[in-house]
């Protein structure tokens, strides 16, 4: 049946369509979704039928309230799934929510798709997002979000206005990000996440493809997700006096280098492989 509306509805149809506001509110109710799962798992299509109804109406918000009330009546709750297609895929959002205001100090986000992200910063944050999908701790989320999002304070603002990355001094600025509101802090993290699968698509051969899941369970599993951080001391032979120089290259450029010695270097086997001489 579908909406069937002589109006015109507003409705998003990919992560990066979503206003800040919806991203946020989708993010928090797949996060209860997700403990909820983990407490009651047999009562789990009940709460995914909720989940979906939730999300159908965060994605009419942008519509006025009888525009809202007219689609949801049109819409059978067995067809909220076919609504939310992509939300139950992967998440692709790779646009940073705006810089915003804590104790009245404005907080810049990284550059979008985390271009200027050095590889410092993002194996400190890839290993934060990591613990924090696995061991479900709002400190670790507090902790991504004062990483990504500081103060002015760039030498080069037109290509980071963010103060340099300084882990040691997380400490005192995660105090303010405790109470900032819950649907801000999983917005930031939920577009880093979309970041990183497309950085999974950009650099295949560096990130291992994660196990195939069903339909049924894209949107009750956590996302696979590989530590990153070794690969810097992997690929300075654990030399100490190249990993300063090493953790301040932009991690595109670091990656996209990786990838293609990568993509050579499994020629080079293949070819050697085929190579009669090596037969004998």
């Amino acid at each position: 049946m579908g909406i069937n509306l002589s109006l015109t509805v507003k409705l998003p149809k990919s992560w990066n369509e979503l206003s800040e506001k919806q991203l946020g509110k989708i993010a928090v109710a797949i996060e209860h979704f997700r403990k909820f799962y983990e407490l009651y798992p047999k009562e789990s299509n009940t709460a995914i039928n909720r989940l979906y109804s939730r999300i159908c109406k965060i994605l009419l918000s942008s519509n006025n309230f009888l525009i809202q009330f007219i689609a949801l009546v049109q819409i059978p709750p067995e067809e909220y799934a076919d609504h939310i297609a992509f939300i139950n895929k992967e998440n692709t959002r790779t646009v940073f929510p705006k810089a915003f205001r804590i104790r009245g100090k404005i907080h810049f986000p990284p550059a979008n798709r985390i271009q200027n992200l050095s590889m410092e910063e993002f194996s400190f944050v890839d290993a934060l997002f990591f613990n924090w999908r696995l061991k479900n701790d709002a400190r670790y989320l507090d902790l991504i979000c004062a990483t990504l999002y500081r103060r002015a304070g760039s030498k080069n603002p037109d290509y980071d206005i963010r103060r340099p990355f300084n882990k040691v001094i997380l400490e005192k600025s995660i105090k303010k990000w405790i109470k900032v509101a819950p649907e801000k802090k999983l917005a930031i993290a939920y577009t880093f996440e979309g970041c990183r699968n497309e950085m999974v698509k950009l650099y295949p051969n560096i990130f291992p493809k994660p196990p195939k899941e069903t339909k049924k369970t894209k949107i009750q599993q956590n996302p696979q997700y590989t530590p990153f951080g070794q690969l810097l001391n992997f690929k300075i032979n654990f030399d100490p006096s190249k990993l300063e120089q090493t953790e301040r290259i932009n991690m595109h450029k670091f990656l996209s280098t990786y990838e293609n010695e990568l993509i050579n270097e499994k020629k080079t086997k293949k070819n050697a492989g085929t190579n009669p001489q090596n037969r004998r």
